[in-house]
């Protein structure tokens, strides 16, 4: 994900609660941290909670400036990362096939994840021999941290995937740190060169076809487009559009109205379907759209009734939610839920 392109994702807040849980920890109070960054203190209570690229990346800065000299701070807080915390991200992952395919669904979706890397898959035979780190994107000041959190949050993140350790032949860090440093080798059960060009990740043989033991290829297909929906409604188009979608998905309770919305964009009602018609959508559209992406969520990740995710999307009835979700979904939301996957309690 290109630093020119953070301002219009919108993220979990999963990220910013994990980095203030360690501040806490370490006795600095986060929320003075959390005000500069543009975000409001109940951020940390909110599991539906949002945010855009540019508060995360202020955040990150503040988070290392505060903690850079606690020893392997960054290691520590990536350790945080697991799987689950990514969202549908994380369980697109967790169901897939092998680590191939879970590790390239990741890497397909990673403008869904927390940080600023770009990473690449190297396959041979199509299998996947290694994991890279690209860090061209990363801003000055954060290259240091972000290294250190990847020795962490990679090290979760495969062991949550396989349920298991993951097999690594060779770590290349792009860290100066002296061998041995945090007891990395022992944590990882692999050789780690530091100082090393890139950050890299080489899978010892035959480790990409391992299969993954929460496998499921019709919840794996259901997240995957779960996720493509999520980055399709993300406001990543310029102006109107954009502002439209960041207005709807920082709505909490009743979504507004059109005329509500161009209100609040300080424009007419009337200039705001003329604009959103020129970019080829609609507000109903926008609606549609993060509606949609808000119902998936609750279907997927809660065992909430019907009638309040019905109330909590904003319609008068249960009737009318499910006509909508038929509509833009295909499928009834009783349907959608009953094949669903209840990952948090099967691998809980």
């Amino acid at each position: 994900m290109k630093v020119g392109l953070i301002q219009s994702i919108r993220l979990p807040s999963q990220s910013i609660q994990i980095m203030a849980g360690m501040l806490t920890e370490h006795g600095i109070d986060p929320v003075p941290l959390l005000s500069e960054a543009g975000l409001a203190r109940d951020i940390l209570h909110d599991p539906w909670g949002t945010l855009n690229g540019y508060q995360e990346l202020a955040f990150q800065r503040l988070f290392w400036r505060a903690t850079q000299q606690i020893p392997g701070i960054g290691f520590l807080t990536g350790l945080r990362y697991s799987l689950l915390a990514y969202g549908p991200l994380g369980l697109a992952v967790l169901v897939s096939r092998d680590v191939t395919e879970g590790l390239c669904t990741f890497a397909a979706m990673q403008g869904l994840g927390y940080a600023l890397f770009e990473y690449d898959i190297v396959t041979q035979d199509d299998i996947a021999v290694a994991f890279v780190a690209n860090d061209d994107y990363v801003p000055a000041g954060l290259t240091e941290f972000l290294h250190e959190r990847l020795l962490g949050s990679a090290l979760t993140f495969f062991r949550d995937m396989r349920q298991a350790h993951l097999p690594i032949r060779l770590i290349e860090s792009r860290l100066d740190r002296p061998r041995g440093w945090m007891g990395l080798e022992d944590r990882w059960q692999a050789d780690i060169v530091y100082g090393a060009p890139r950050s890299c990740f080489h899978f010892a043989d035959g480790v990409g076809a391992l299969p993954l033991p929460l496998a499921n290829p019709s919840l794996a297909q259901n997240y995957r487009r779960l996720c493509q929906n999520m980055l399709d409604t993300s406001p990543t188009h310029a102006g109107i559009v954009k502002s439209v979608y960041q207005l709807l998905m920082q709505s909490r309770g009743a979504f507004p109205n059109a005329l509500e919305a161009a209100q609040a964009l300080n424009v007419s009602e009337r200039s705001l379907h003329r604009k959103l018609a020129e970019t080829g959508t609609s507000y109903r559209q926008a609606l549609d759209n993060v509606r949609l992406r808000r119902a998936r969520e609750l279907l997927d990740t809660t065992d909430l009734p019907m009638s309040e995710i019905s109330d909590r999307l904003g319609f008068a009835e249960m009737a009318s939610f499910s006509r909508f979700f038929r509509r833009v979904a295909g499928v009834p939301p009783s349907n959608y839920r009953k094949n669903g996957l209840r990952i948090v309690a099967a691998s809980s």
